[in-house]
């Protein structure tokens, strides 16, 4: 699923950095969230970013989260790999860009709802953990930017960046 939020565009979420295990990686910035998507060229660790857009990832086995990122010193504009992002913030998302997304008192679905986001919504990560349920599905704890409303979500509802859960 590739999904593009328009009101978000260009609009930067958040200022972070990049980050790899290895401090002389040059990391590859694309002109999609995929790697075979053409490079723009690269940003080493410690370059400042901000955080424009987020995407799921797509393909085969697990999906690696992808953030789309402008660098604070050239202007930039690409995508790169989630794990090579420093953050906590992230954006709803379901295949129905329309969905109300339940958030609960708990991880579970039969914890009380506390309300409701909606895909785009842009949330801080504060905690990860797998559910009681058989399937043991992921919940990501997380607070709204804009109500400061804190409950926990479905993982599959949340984009999580690598680098936190």
């Amino acid at each position: 699923m590739t999904a593009v939020f328009p009101g978000l565009a260009q609009t930067a979420i958040d200022q972070t950095i990049l980050v790899a295990n290895d401090p002389n990686s040059r990391i590859n910035l694309r002109s999609g969230p995929t790697v075979n998507s053409a490079s723009l060229g690269y940003g080493l660790p410690g370059d400042q970013v901000s955080l424009i857009d987020f995407n799921r990832g797509s393909g085969e086995g697990p999906r690696v989260p992808w953030i789309k990122v402008k660098f604070s010193k050239s202007g930039a504009i690409g995508w790169i790999r989630g794990d090579f992002v420093k953050t906590d913030i992230t954006i709803l998302t379901a295949n129905d860009p329309n969905s109300r997304i339940n958030l609960r008192n708990g991880p579970s679905v039969s914890e009380d709802s506390l309300g409701y986001g909606l895909v785009g919504d842009r949330v801080k990560v504060l905690e990860c953990q797998t559910g009681p349920d058989q399937n043991r599905t992921p919940w990501v704890k997380v607070q709204f930017l804009q109500s400061q409303a804190i409950g926990w979500i479905r993982g599959d509802f949340v984009i999580v960046p690598l680098t936190y859960c």
